[in-house]
């Protein structure tokens, strides 16, 4: 019973720290794990295409690396408009995951 007079006793709780602010480098994280996980599931073919898609959409007028605004498309992809910090670092699990694939071949 002391037990659960001490967890409902306010005066014993730990005081609540704010979360952590989100950091230009915790967000990209975030998005390279997000496509890493996505990007593995795809066959070689797919990988390809949607690269190839990516290149068109960084090359577009108005595209930029933002971090947060889900403002560009792209082709075959999703339905979803996405940041331009997020389709880049599409591009870079793209290209590991190409590596990778190649690596493994020379194997």
């Amino acid at each position: 019973m002391d037990f659960w007079r001490r967890m409902m006793d306010d005066d014993h709780l730990p005081e609540r720290q704010p979360p952590e602010p989100l950091s230009d480098e915790r967000i990209t994280a975030g998005y390279r794990m997000y496509w890493t996980k996505t990007a593995y599931a795809w066959d070689a073919g797919r990988r390809k295409h949607i690269a190839g898609h990516l290149a068109a959409v960084f090359e577009s007028p108005g595209f930029e690396d933002n971090l947060l605004e889900r403002r560009f498309r792209v082709p075959d992809l999703d339905d979803q408009a996405h940041s331009g910090a997020s389709l880049q670092a599409l591009a870079e699990v793209l290209r590991a995951l190409d590596i990778f694939d190649h690596e493994e071949d020379n194997e």
